[in-house]
This record gives C-alpha cells, structure tokens and sequence, in this order.
C-alpha cells in the first residue's frame, strides 16, 4: 500500500511539474479561398470588406501571382464606391508598378473612369487618349474609344462624338451600341434649345423671357413684382412723395435688370436641362465587369498556428 501512495504521489507531482504538451491550434488559410472571399464581397457590392480581404490576401501571400490584381481590385472596390480620389491613388500604383501589362492599361482605364463618373469628361478624356495610344489589346482599346466618345458627348461636342464612336471595331461588344451613339450623337446638335439673345429681349416686358423658357411660375412673379412697383412709383409721383417715389423707381431699376438677367440664366438652365434629358435617353452599354473577370489560377496554402 505504502509503495502504491509513493507511485501515485510521483505521478501527481510529475505532472505538476511537466504540464501536457498541448498542440496549438492551427488554421490553414488557402490563397484560393482568400481571393474569392475578397472577390464576393466585391460581387455583393460590399466594397469596404472586400478591401480588407483583398489586403489580407496580400499580407499573407505577398509572392502569389494574383497579388497585382488583387491591389487592382482594391482600386475597383474604392470606384464603385465613388470614393473616386482613393480610387485614383491604387490605380495610379498599379499602372506604374506593373505597366505596360494587360492589368496596368486597364487601371489607366479606370482611372479615365473615375474622372468621367465624377462628371469631369475634359480629364478623363486624357486617360482615355493615352489608353488608346499605349495598349493594343482590342477589347481595353475598343472600351477606351467607346468611353472616350461619351467623353466627347458631355462636353457638347456632338460632332467629334460621332466620330470617335464610329472608331470603335466591328469585332467589338461594344459595335452595335457605338454604331447606334454614332448617328444618335448627331442629333444633339438639334435639340430644341432655347436662344439667350431671344430670351433677353423678351425679357424687356417683365415676365415675358420666363415664359419663353417655360418657367411660367417665376415669369408671373416678375411680372407682377415688377408692375406693382412701377405703379406704385407713379401713384407716388402723382401725389408729389417724390422721395418715395425715388426710392421706389431705384428699387424697379434693380428687380427690371434682376428680371433680365433671371430670364437669360433661364435659357441657359432650359438647354442644359434639355442635353442631359438628351444624353440620359441613349444607352450606355460599358459593363465594368469586364475589367473584373473571375478568371484567376489555383493559389497556394499558408498554414498560421495559434
């Protein structure tokens, strides 16, 4: 019995002094399974996610072969949610780190992009430019031209519109929609606008140049604010309160050439309006999925103990 207490005793107290080994957990992270995390979330529109993910693929696999278009996805991520400056600054690294591949045209692509859906078309035509002269792949210069010409259309410039979407290849996805901008482009040149010059002689009667550009409302309220005062003036006058009648003529001089310079700025409203509707009307049919396919190869595994 003694000898028993003594064994069990030693026991005990070797295992006090040496604990089990206990092996640390391990979690195997596979780069595969990383990218295509970060590339759902992109698909699902969860841009802030799918950038920490892309940037955990690139911590933990910064030798992988996807690892250049993972940092192009992340500036994808920041363009689709219109964090356009953001957006410029990782396109802007991927184009001087990997150009002249594939991958380094298409970020100079959307960088034209992110200037052309910030409503800045005169920047963004220079992307689109240099796109067109530096990369021959068809499908990336097709998209350049295309984009270049919508370009060419928010500044009003129908006719170079025209012809640069007429540049776009047969071969292309993008030649049906391009051959149909091409003739539609032409026709901006006949929208339905409204004369400046006109509207400002007709604004001579108060009221009268608002109604030409079909603000109706505002060209009552000119009429009306203008004629008041004009007849109260004379009824001032007439009833010798020539100070009054000073000040309120004073008054008339402002709200008259106000009335002018309203009914002008007017027209100018009324066409801009009319070439937006215009330019909303036609089909934009650029798909940004084509810069962000799923074609990616198998990756490697990296295993993180804990």
């Amino acid at each position: 019995m003694t000898n028993r207490l003594l064994c069990a005793f030693f026991f005990i107290f070797g295992l006090l002094i040496h604990p089990p080994v206990v092996l640390p957990e391990q979690i195997i992270v596979d780069s595969e399974e990383q990218f295509q995390l970060a590339f759902q979330a992109l698909e699902k529109g969860e841009y802030q996610r799918a950038v920490v993910e892309f940037e955990r693929f690139i911590h933990f696999f910064p030798e992988d072969e996807k690892v250049p278009r993972a940092r192009y996805l992340i500036g994808v991520c920041y363009l689709r949610g219109k964090r356009y400056e953001t957006a410029r600054k990782f396109l802007e690294e991927v184009y001087r780190a990997y150009y002249p591949k594939l991958i380094s045209g298409k970020a100079l692509f959307l960088i034209g992009e992110s200037y052309f859906r910030q409503g800045l078309p005169e920047e963004a035509a220079g992307f689109f430019k240099k796109v067109i002269e530096t990369y021959p792949q068809p499908e990336l210069k097709n998209a350049a031209v295309y984009r270049l010409g919508w370009s060419r259309m928010q500044k009003d410039k129908w006719q170079e519109a025209s012809k640069t979407f007429s540049l776009v290849e047969r071969s292309s996805r993008l030649y049906p929609s391009a051959s149909d901008l091409s003739e539609k482009a032409l026709m901006g040149e006949d929208l339905p606008f409204k004369s400046p010059t006109t509207t400002g002689l007709l604004a001579i009667v108060p009221g009268l140049g608002h109604v030409y550009t079909e603000r109706y409302k505002d060209g009552m309220v000119a009429f009306l604010l203008n004629g008041l005062t004009i007849w109260a003036a004379v009824e001032a006058f007439n009833q010798d309160l020539n100070v009054l009648g000073g000040v309120l003529v004073a008054l008339e001089l402002g709200w008259y050439s106000g009335n002018i310079y309203s009914a002008v700025n007017s027209a100018h409203k009324y066409n801009r309006k009319v070439r937006a509707d215009f330019r909303r009307s036609l089909t934009d049919s650029l798909n940004l999925n084509l810069f962000t396919s799923r074609e990616v190869p198998l990756g490697l595994a990296l295993k993180i103990d804990f």
